[in-house]
């Protein structure tokens, strides 16, 4: 059973920001922003798959939540035209999961969706060492009609 249905849902960070995809082209950085109103910039569907794990797909564009080529830490996350897996763990929070890669530990460490480490607005999301204790690196699905 997956933790999440699947929907469409606005995925938020504590704080009301909102994963949102900032452009139409392929490989756009998905980045967070507060409510933009602009309709289906910041609504994902997600996808279960059989295999336990889902696809995160934007709505207006119709790009995946991604990233190029093999999974890195710091690797930034972008929309991208093929789906990309991802395990959504649960946090202590309800509604709330880590967004990580599947597979196991890179280099040691598994990878989650997290905030990069570039100081710039908007802030881009990247891929994170992850730390199940952090709430701050947990994402709350809110679904959306």
């Amino acid at each position: 059973m997956a933790p999440v249905p699947n929907g469409l849902y606005m995925i938020a960070r504590p704080g009301e920001q909102l994963l949102t995809l900032d452009g139409e082209e392929p490989k756009t950085p998905v980045v967070l922003l507060p409510p933009t109103g602009n309709p289906g910039e910041q609504e994902w569907q997600l996808e279960e798959l059989s295999n336990g794990n889902c696809t995160i797909r934007n709505l207006r564009t119709q790009t995946y939540l991604s990233f190029d080529g093999d999974p890195e830490m710091n690797k930034p996350v972008v929309g991208y035209p093929e789906p990309r897996e991802w395990t959504l763990y649960q946090s202590a929070q309800p509604h709330t999961f880590h967004v990580v890669v599947p597979g196991g530990p890179v280099d040691g460490q598994e990878l989650a969706l997290d905030l990069g480490l570039l100081k710039i607005f908007p802030p881009r999301t990247a891929l994170r060492p992850l730390d199940v204790n952090d709430r701050r690196q947990a994402w709350t699905f809110q679904f959306t009609e």
